[in-house]
């Protein structure tokens, strides 16, 4: 063989099996269902890592009891309208999953179900911030929830609150 064409194929494999990682990876980030989900909270800053708004998901519905390991939400609703999400605890044999066509969580991602962050440019997440303390606005995440349970942020509204909230 060619010591040039042998070169050429020695450069030319690794940049093909990254370009096909990489394609994968873009096909599978598309996959799944899009959710509004209510937020919480917020930090508009990192800088280290940009500009974001931190939030935590606020679940409509039973709220997970924190004494017990849960795995997994089940989302109820016609998305992207969410009605309520369900825990559904490790230790309970008699698990709704079967019945559940989405998914939060599973698989080590439970944590994830809790919060997130939405990176933003420096305007637009002081501009979130200044939104999420608001107490007459909520913050409203729409998510893609992939197949295997994993969200991904994709952008932030805001709505009026039906009432205002009551403060302790």
């Amino acid at each position: 063989m060619n010591p040039r064409l042998a070169g050429a194929l020695a450069l030319l494999l690794p940049l093909l099996g990254l370009g096909a990682v990489w394609v994968q990876t873009e096909l599978q980030s598309r996959q799944g269902t899009e959710w509004d989900v209510p937020v919480q909270g917020y930090d508009p800053r990192d800088i280290l890592r940009g500009h974001y708004v931190q939030f935590q998901y606020d679940w409509p519905g039973p709220k997970p009891d924190n004494g017990r390991a849960w795995t997994t939400l089940c989302l109820e609703g016609t998305p992207p309208e969410l009605v309520r999400a369900v825990p559904v605890y490790a230790d309970d044999p008699d698990a709704p999953l079967a019945s559940c066509p989405y998914r939060v969580g599973g698989e080590g991602r439970a944590a994830e179900s809790l919060g997130g962050r939405l990176y933003a440019p420096k305007d637009a997440a002081l501009a979130m911030q200044d939104k999420l303390a608001d107490p007459r606005l909520q913050g409203m995440i729409r998510v893609r929830l992939r197949p295997d349970g994993h969200l991904t942020p994709l952008s932030m509204t805001f709505r009026p609150r039906a009432t205002l909230p009551v403060r302790p």
